[in-house]
Order: structure tokens, then sequence, then C-alpha cells
């Protein structure tokens, strides 16, 4: 009856179950299956592309797993430029298929400007093997 005279023991209670549950449900996943395999499509835009509207590049990602996905990590940067990040996504997501799409304004860079569109997914929770894909393209 604790809980019910003090309701801060309740709301820290459902607190830390709401915090442990994700990893949790992660750690069962990798417990039951060990050889999760990744496939990164980058469906857009494609490597080597000249994409004609520099004001509307659409992105267009597509992430699938045999089990489950776990982190992916989206970049977007100009050539010899690592620290531009145009770009910078975080998608934490448990389905086997995870799609990203977004479209940008990169007319702000002169015409004939590569890029790299980078993505990196953890096979894991834990993110112990990963796979990468990238595509290269220009305005």
């Amino acid at each position: 009856m604790t809980f019910l005279k003090n309701p801060w023991i309740l709301l820290f209670a459902l607190t830390a179950l709401t915090f442990t549950a994700c990893e949790d449900d992660d750690h069962d996943h990798d417990h039951d299956h060990g050889d999760n395999e990744i496939t990164i499509n980058i469906l857009e835009p494609g490597n080597d592309e000249t994409v004609a509207d520099a004001s509307d590049v659409h992105i267009h990602i597509e992430i699938e797993a045999t089990d489950v996905n776990h982190d992916v990590e989206i970049v977007l940067h100009p050539d010899g430029n690592l620290d531009e990040k145009i770009l910078e996504e975080k998608l934490h997501d448990h389905d086997k298929k995870v799609s990203f799409e977004q479209d940008l304004d990169l007319s702000s860079y002169p015409a004939g400007t590569k890029f790299h569109l980078e993505v990196e997914a953890c096979k894991d929770h834990d993110c112990e093997e990963r796979e990468f894909a990238d595509v290269e393209f220009s305005i």
C-alpha cells in the first residue's frame, strides 16, 4: 500500500519500466536471432546520378532486415568535406523494413558539386556488426 500513500514511488517505478522496455526488447531479439542480415537500398538519388533540380533533391532509402532493424545512421556531405553534414539522421526502429525519405534544397552549392550519401545500419543491438552503403551524386 506504500504506492497508494506515495504517488512518487509509483511514478518512479513506471518511468523505470518505460526506459528499460526498449533495451529489454532489443536483447530478446539478439538472443533469438544471431543471424540477422541487413540490406540497404539507396533508391534516390542513384550512384553517379546528376540531379537536374538542385532545389528539390529527393533522398529515399530502405533498410531491410531478415529479423529486425536496430540503429541506422544516414549522413549526407559534400565531397571532400566530412565535417559539413547537410543531413545527419539517426533512426532506431525494430521493424523488418525501415524507409526514410526527405527532400533537400542543395541549390546553394555550385553546379557540379559532388555529394556523398552514406548509410550505416547495425545488425545487432550492440552494433558489433554493421552494414554500410553509399552513393555519390552531383547537382
